[in-house]
């Protein structure tokens, strides 16, 4: 939520969605592609200096929103990195049967940077550009009516779930639900029931509400802003030389 708060007054909004696909999918296809950990953090600052510099997301947010990931590719790092058998010549840590070899590093390393990075660059489209423009943008390139359907439906879900999971607990702690451990594990049990009923009821309201209105197709896009030609170009700038200089390192 906070991140689509910060979406909606980032100064970038009002750029088109064209042009800022064009620089963060682009940044994000370098990230996913190189062989070089070096451009790969050289991506990863990039993109978090232009979400920060110019996009003006607050640093707060952007280094909560990057934790989450950031915690789910170290473990995984941990486990590329992790070589189970016999003691070798390359190795950089070893305890038993269970060790870190330099090429495990390495490609951990590898790893990590270039899936920090490409978060980094989806992030940044996701901290610059509220959720119905990117559902109208969906809708103007094509993509087929039910999966946008889907993902409007589960957007405008998120709102109403969360609107009344506070609710339920705000009465909840009025009734003392959470003086102590025993009421509080009652109390939370208690509030998932309720939210999931509450959720299978407004699923159907929804669904009901859309296919009476002819579906999310009926309803009025966000108009297409103009591309700007200067920030076109200047994602194009940064996508060519970064993805230059992976080519060049891998030769």
């Amino acid at each position: 939520m906070q991140l689509d708060d910060a979406a909606w007054s980032s100064p970038w909004r009002r750029r088109s969605v064209a042009e800022k696909a064009l620089l963060c999918l682009g940044l994000l296809l370098v990230a996913a592609t190189t062989g070089s950990p070096v451009v790969a953090a050289v991506v990863g600052l990039l993109v978090t200096g232009l979400a920060l510099l110019t996009a003006m997301v607050p640093p707060g947010l952007w280094w909560r929103v990057l934790l989450g990931p950031a915690v789910f590719v170290a473990v995984g790092a941990v486990t590329v990195a992790l070589d189970l058998g016999a003691a070798t010549g390359s190795d950089v840590w070893r305890l038993g049967p269970v060790g870190m070899t330099t090429s495990g590093v390495e490609t951990a390393l590898l790893v990590s940077l270039r899936a920090l990075a490409a978060t980094s660059a989806m992030l940044l489209l996701a901290a610059t550009t509220p959720m119905v423009e990117v559902l109208s943008a969906l809708r103007r390139v094509g993509v087929p009516g039910p999966v946008v359907d889907v993902a409007a439906v589960m957007y405008r879900m998120i709102f109403g779930l969360l609107e009344a999971m506070a609710a339920i607990r705000e009465a909840q702690a009025g009734r003392l639900g959470y003086a102590s451990g025993h009421a509080a594990r009652r109390s939370l049990g208690q509030l998932v029931a309720a939210v999931m009923v509450r959720a299978w009821t407004r699923a159907a309201r929804l669904e009901d509400g859309l296919a009476g209105r002819g579906g999310v197709e009926a309803v009025p896009m966000v108009p297409a802003r103009p591309v700007s030609l200067p920030f076109a170009l200047a994602a194009v700038v940064l996508v060519t030389v970064t993805g230059a200089a992976s080519v060049l390192v891998a030769l």
